[in-house]
């Protein structure tokens, strides 16, 4: 019986912290804000990529990098350009860039 009631609340813990971080921003999202404005919708020369797509959104950090991002790309690791891909293409469908 103890063991189900710790199993229980650790896998309740395992849930509580994955809700709270599944949608907090990658450590590096500043930096595409700078460029592509605070909501993503583009500023001045720079192209909105809010709404992209996870497949484009990562392509733009990996084979097919702008001339301008090319700095910030190769300072980002792999994992960091999946999580910055996902979490920005998932950006319209929450509403969070409105």
């Amino acid at each position: 019986m103890k063991a189900s009631k710790s199993a229980f609340l650790i896998v309740s813990l395992c849930v509580a912290f994955y809700m709270q971080t599944a949608h907090a921003q990658p450590p590096m999202f500043n930096k595409c804000q700078m460029c592509h404005g605070k909501m993503l919708q583009g500023k001045k020369k720079n192209p909105a990529i809010v709404g992209m797509s996870y497949e484009k959104i990562l392509a733009s950090l990996t084979s097919e990098v702008p001339k301008k991002m090319k700095r910030i790309s190769n300072k980002l690791t792999e994992v960091q350009k999946i999580e910055l891909s996902r979490y920005i293409s998932k950006l319209e469908e929450t509403n969070e860039s409105r």
